[in-house]
């Protein structure tokens, strides 16, 4: 048996977009209280704090604090990636013989599924063939 690998690309591509705006998001958080942080005695206490006490205006009129950005960027990175790794699947491919069967005339044969596109032995029509159990 042979293993493949299908990746999907939109998934690659939506898991880089969020991120993109996770590690934007946690950029923003460290940017604006890197200030406090890097002249402070306990650094950690003073990062908490700032997280709680500062604020932003993303939307006019709204005022946001920056430790919900910080836990937005923390599920936009961790939402980044399960999307990855869902994206992702192991095939196993076989090279024996499986059970097929035509969808028009609903009989049954022997062959190596790896053709998409087979004609039925016995109606001769185009078709793809149905993966059955024995």
């Amino acid at each position: 048996m042979r293993k493949t690998l299908r990746r999907q690309k939109s998934g690659y591509a939506f898991s880089i977009l969020l991120w993109f705006f996770g590690l934007a998001a946690l950029f923003w958080v460290f940017w604006r209280t890197w200030a406090d942080v890097s002249t402070a005695n306990d650094p950690f206490s003073v990062f908490w704090d700032s997280l709680w006490s500062k604020t932003f205006d993303f939307v006019p009129g709204f005022e946001f604090k920056l430790a919900y950005l910080a836990v937005f960027a923390s599920a936009m990175l961790v939402i980044g990636v399960i999307v990855f790794s869902l994206s992702r699947k192991w095939f196993l491919l076989g090279l024996e013989n499986s059970m097929l069967e035509c969808p028009w005339c609903k009989k049954r044969w022997r062959a190596s599924p790896e053709k998409a596109l087979v004609h039925c032995p016995y109606c001769r029509q185009l078709i793809h063939p149905v993966l059955v159990d024995d």
